[in-house]
């Protein structure tokens, strides 16, 4: 299986933007855990944008939890998954099948929207890698 993975550190035109302040939040995992920037130290973080909407995500979504589940722990690799959905009640159904940990709800319209344009994508599913 390929994954194409966007380098975000190697994107020219982000120097100006403090990486570190926009991802310097709490997040949450499943059992609704709160895990901060601190908690990640040293970990590959990969920012993954889906909706339980899109049906490429819906497609691809159980795939990369393969990949992420076989390799997270020996690669020492993070996700972070940033909703698109448009309902809080939908994004919340949908996360509960991922093992990752997730941009809380109150943030995706600002730290979430901040995220997607520094990646520089364009389109949903989509996974950039911070390193």
């Amino acid at each position: 299986m390929k994954i194409v993975l966007c380098f975000l550190l190697a994107l020219t035109g982000v120097l100006s933007i403090d990486v570190k302040s926009l991802l310097d939040t709490t997040y949450t995992d499943r059992a609704g855990n709160n895990v901060t920037l601190a908690d990640l130290s040293g970990k590959y973080i990969g920012l993954y944008f889906s909706a339980s909407w899109c049906g490429n995500c819906r497609i691809y979504t159980p795939k990369l939890v393969k990949v992420y589940n076989k390799i997270h722990v020996e690669k020492n690799w993070q996700i972070i998954w940033v909703t698109e959905d448009h309902e809080e009640g939908p994004a919340d159904q949908y996360f509960k099948e991922m093992p990752w940990i997730r941009l809380r709800w109150s943030e995706k319209g600002t730290r979430g929207k901040s995220m997607f344009k520094l990646s520089k994508q364009k389109y949903i599913p989509a996974m950039t890698m911070i390193g």
